[in-house]
């Protein structure tokens, strides 16, 4: 295959439906204000994300490909993705790009691009703050 798998800036108004999509198809869901303003997709294919801090850790998380693209089409695309949203992260001035991840198949992506596995499994927990007094 000798396309190439570009990533672009995440625009809200043009990728959330498409974002929306490919989460629908692993069965979960996704709201835009949960998505970061620093994303990049690949349209058609995968997109990711960057949550920021106030410290010198930023997280790349919802990391996200459409499963009705082959998976060496998604391989490309998320690798593209993880790649550009290093490369911002380290413009942004951040120390440490951290994500999480239960599958092994992403604990490796990471490896190949030069992340470390830094440890066991994980729990998520959130409270929805709107409930707090």
């Amino acid at each position: 295959m000798s396309e190439e798998f570009t990533p672009i800036p995440y625009v809200p108004e043009q990728h959330f439906a498409q974002v929306l999509r490919w989460f629908e198809l692993f069965g979960e869901t996704m709201i835009p204000e949960a998505l970061p303003q620093t994303g990049y997709i690949v349209p058609g294919v995968a997109a990711g994300f960057l949550y920021r801090t106030d410290s010198s850790v930023c997280w790349l998380e919802s990391l996200i490909a459409n499963k009705d693209v082959s998976k060496e089409e998604r391989t490309r695309a998320l690798d593209a993705v993880v790649v550009a949203l290093s490369r911002d992260a380290k413009k942004l001035g951040f120390k440490t790009l951290l994500g999480s991840t239960q599958l092994e198949a992403v604990v490796k992506r990471a490896q190949r691009l030069g992340w470390s596995y830094m440890g066991g499994g994980f729990h998520l927990i959130g409270l929805q703050l709107d409930t707090l007094p």
